[in-house]
């Protein structure tokens, strides 16, 4: 697996080589591209060797020299339960999906009910634009077998590995739960009025303001042994909104104090990054961490691959770096 930061010429030739590759750009940059065994999802924000940037013109690429085969699927919002059924025996599924779409918000809501979906791994980003051109272009996914993008739809690309190889995904989160706070809300959706706080019915914007909490720390949840981050979008004076679905009846809790934010998310990325120079590893970040970390020139710990307006790890996911290691196996 090789992760490189290219012009559209250079990825161009590597398309005609006719290995698999992952792309992320612009929608300028994806549209450049030839047809090929590549999907691509839009971003123009990335981590590269040299640090965090924007670039409209050039498009990172993972290519899959462990791949065996491979096939695209593109799964609309009706058909999300089908998304696992063509993925081989022995291998991963790597799933792109437009921002603020209907089939963001039914994934997010659905993902969970997606037949044998941790049977194997389901990895992927929800896509984005540049944060200065929201309410004026929409985020796509492009397959790459036909040079189509989408702007409703989920491009899944199913990966065969070669023999003796698996893929691993992991994924890196700052925040831990301070379980001196609990709540649970009513109602399953992106936004929420009330909520129980520790038992008792509380106004969720009035709280988050007469506390002065910090909304750049997401709300965490405990789910199959993992935390996860529900991410605070936006607080208006009679509702919260938020970047993935609180679930009803499910226990939450603010995130700890980190401190220095950027501070903090750099030491855990130098901790859990890449042991040496040589492991091959892909990975895509958080907006919310680019932005709350003040990634921009800075590098993560050996992580590079596109900045994303939310991560899927099986599920959806927020403020967190998601990886992917295809390994030998033994």
């Amino acid at each position: 697996m090789r992760n490189l930061f290219l012009t559209t010429a250079e990825a161009a030739a590597l398309i005609g080589a006719g290995t698999p590759l992952f792309a992320a750009g612009s929608a300028k940059a994806l549209a450049a591209l030839p047809k090929g065994a590549w999907i691509g999802g839009s971003t123009p924000y990335f981590m590269t060797e040299a640090g965090g940037l924007i670039d409209h013109d050039r498009v990172f690429c993972t290519v899959l020299d462990e791949a065996e085969e491979s096939r695209t699927v593109i799964v609309a919002p009706d058909a999300l339960a089908g998304l696992t059924l063509q993925r081989y025996p022995n291998g991963f599924s790597y799933a792109l999906i437009p921002a603020f779409s209907e089939v963001h918000q039914r994934f997010a809501l659905e993902a969970n009910d997606i037949p044998d979906l941790y049977a194997q791994p389901v990895i992927g980003w929800i896509t984005g634009i540049d944060l200065a051109d929201l309410g004026k272009e929409k985020p796509v996914v492009v397959d790459g077998a036909t040079g189509l993008a989408h702007e409703n739809a989920v491009a899944v690309m199913h990966v065969a590995l070669k023999p003796g190889y698996y893929a691993e995904p992991d994924i890196v989160n700052l925040f831990t739960p301070d379980e001196s706070v609990s709540l649970t809300f009513p109602a399953t959706g992106f936004s929420a009025t009330t909520c129980l706080v520790n038992g008792v019915e509380t106004h969720l914007a009035a709280l988050l303001r007469d506390n002065k909490i910090e909304t750049s720390l997401p709300l965490v949840s405990s789910y199959a042994g993992a935390v996860v981050n529900v991410s605070f979008q936006a607080v208006h004076e009679d509702k919260v909104d938020f970047y993935a679905p609180v679930i009803a009846e499910r226990t939450y809790h603010l995130a700890q104090q980190v401190g220095d934010y950027p501070a903090a998310y750099g030491v855990l990325c130098q901790a859990q990054g890449p042991q040496s120079a040589n492991d091959a590893v892909f990975s895509f970040n958080c907006i919310l961490n680019y932005l709350y970390a003040a990634l921009e020139g800075k590098t993560t710990g050996g992580f590079v691959g596109p900045v994303t307006f939310g991560e899927v790890a099986y599920i959806l996911l927020n403020q967190t770096l998601v990886r992917l290691d295809v390994r030998p196996e033994g």
